[in-house]
């Protein structure tokens, strides 16, 4: 015998509910999302200081091994750390040159030349390291000294910085 007013059984959401679903995402998706970019620049900013010193160190590093005078690149336009371009190359120290594209890179020199006991001579080189939109994460690396040691930190300048940076706003 056939049960001709049996329910049917109706699962799922109706459209209210469903809507009420998508603009409580929304909402807290409009929260979240500054506080995620405003992190994704932070990491970017940390990284790319963070290349700047390990290219820094490594060919510093290399200068000490080789015990001969080594030199690096740096061009603030391409945003490129890397060896110098002569054919042959000569002196050049680093492994693998650095890539800065995420990132504005300002420093107070085009080269660094490290001496085989790998300090450098002349005046500190500085390098500043900043998202191209202008936020306020600034992070710097400074070679300091006839000792050649490296210091880094936040930069500490109101405004723009400056196209030379100079290491006492490295704090």
């Amino acid at each position: 015998m056939l049960l001709y007013n049996a329910r049917k059984s109706n699962s799922g959401f109706t459209l209210i509910e469903m809507l009420v679903v998508f603009i409580i995402i929304g909402v807290i998706a409009a929260i979240a999302a500054p506080n995620f970019l405003g992190l994704l620049n932070r990491n970017r900013v940390n990284d790319a200081a963070q290349q700047v010193e390990g290219a820094l160190k490594e060919a510093q590093r290399q200068a000490m091994r080789q015990g001969k005078q080594c030199t690096i690149n740096i061009d603030t336009t391409n945003k490129i750390i890397s060896n110098p371009t002569t054919t042959p190359p000569t002196n050049g120290c680093l492994l693998s040159s650095r890539n800065l594209d995420l990132v504005q890179l300002n420093s107070n020199t085009t080269s660094i030349v490290f001496s085989g006991k790998g300090n450098i001579s002349g005046t500190a080189p500085v390098f500043v390291v900043s998202m191209p939109n202008g936020t306020s994460q600034r992070k710097c690396v400074v070679l300091e000294g006839v000792l050649g040691t490296l210091r880094s930190g936040d930069y500490d300048s109101t405004g723009t910085i400056p196209a030379t940076p100079v290491s006492t706003s490295c704090q």
